[in-house]
């Protein structure tokens, strides 16, 4: 037992820092793609690039593109979809929101209470995750309000998934061409940032 609860201590702290970084990588993107946009169009127009011939050129290939990304995220939403129906089921998770429900529920406390507030803000967290499978924001609150686990087989495992899930989403934030020109440095790099993408978009040379 104390084997098993040191590991899901474990993947907990290590699934809250990927969710922070995840949080903070979109928070940056969040302005960042409309900069690269505005950037990478100004670019255009000092280098001659005429971007509506490209566009005219080059249109099956785009809707290429955006067609096997577009499948590409349906088949990861699906395998994610899946896998939460099946945790959903489990008996133990009911439980433990039932523990939870218990010990959180606002209405529990008077209106004057302190903690009410907290509470109300810790029991929605938890029924959100509850209802959709995000495991990781229910056992921080288990984690949080020392609520116990019986055993801990299955809240391991679903840590697992949702950080592997995490890591896949912060890689694909970081590998497209808003973060990368938010990670450049000197005007060359933000350059070569744009040309990568004329190229992979249009096939574009130069």
């Amino acid at each position: 037992m104390k084997r098993g609860k040191f590991k899901f201590l474990k993947l907990l702290n290590e699934y809250r820092s990927l969710k922070y970084e995840l949080e903070y990588v979109q928070d940056v993107l969040r302005e960042g793609h409309e900069e690269f946009e505005i950037y990478y169009r100004q670019w255009c127009v000092k280098n001659n690039v005429d971007l509506a011939e490209l566009n005219k050129r080059n249109q099956r290939k785009v809707d290429m593109i955006f067609s096997q990304e577009k499948s590409h995220r349906m088949k990861e939403d699906l395998a994610i979809k899946e896998f939460k129906e099946e945790k959903r089921e489990e008996k133990n998770f009911k439980d433990i929101f039932r523990t939870v429900a218990r010990k959180l529920h606002p209405d529990r406390l008077e209106d004057s209470d302190p903690r009410k507030e907290e509470y109300e803000e810790a029991f929605k967290k938890a029924a959100g995750a509850n209802e959709e499978g995000r495991w990781g924001d229910l056992f921080d609150v288990v984690d949080h309000y020392k609520i116990p686990l019986k055993e801990y087989k299955d809240a391991i495992k679903c840590l697992e998934f949702d950080i592997e899930k995490i890591k896949r989403l912060i890689d694909k934030e970081k590998s497209t061409y808003s973060w990368l020109l938010q990670e450049a440095e000197t005007e060359q790099q933000k350059e070569n940032v744009v040309k990568k993408f004329l190229s992979h978009l249009f096939g574009w040379r130069g």
